[in-house]
């Protein structure tokens, strides 16, 4: 399946049972949020994680040129930024000193993630030592997306019922 379709996919889940979906990832992400934590401003029908723990110590993906992201703390600071998605005004946080980050998806198979395309995340994930989880609906999974040289694997994958897929 293409990105396209994916994303229509996850588009056509409609309240209440989006909110039902959204509520069991966020139950079974609770006990990993511990310390200095990565989120994101949901865009386009991704998992809301971010309204149900932005009282924690968040941080937040700011787009900082063509190829690249950094994260900065979530004070109530949002104002749009590239893409027009959300984004935290502030200081970079050296990602050594990120604990979890919480990683969208468009699609996935097993712990392969494929996103929009732009490799961002790829990008600042590849020497990040913390632990990487993705999100997603299970009607997200795609079992033709197969991993690339650059794609970075998430440690793990919560969906609203198979609620952890580890890394083997």
């Amino acid at each position: 399946m293409d990105r396209k379709v994916l994303i229509q996919k996850r588009n056509q889940i409609r309240s209440p049972i989006r909110e039902e979906k959204e509520k069991a990832i966020v139950e079974t992400l609770k006990p990993f949020l511990k310390g200095n934590i990565g989120l994101y401003v949901p865009i386009k029908g991704e998992v809301d994680i971010f309204r149900p723990f932005k009282h924690l110590s968040v941080y937040l993906p700011v787009v900082t040129s063509n190829t690249d992201m950094e994260f900065v703390k979530y004070e109530d600071n949002l104002q749009k930024g590239s893409f027009g998605v959300l984004e935290p005004v502030g200081t970079f946080i050296d990602k050594n000193l990120m604990d979890i980050i919480v990683v969208p998806m468009v699609g996935f198979n097993h712990t392969i993630r494929m996103g929009y395309g732009k490799g961002y995340y790829d990008r600042y994930l590849k020497d990040f030592c913390g632990l990487k989880i993705g999100v997603a609906f299970d009607i997200q999974e795609d079992l033709s997306i197969l991993k690339k040289a650059h794609d970075v694997e998430m440690d793990m994958i919560i969906t609203e019922t198979r609620r952890i897929l580890k890394c083997e």
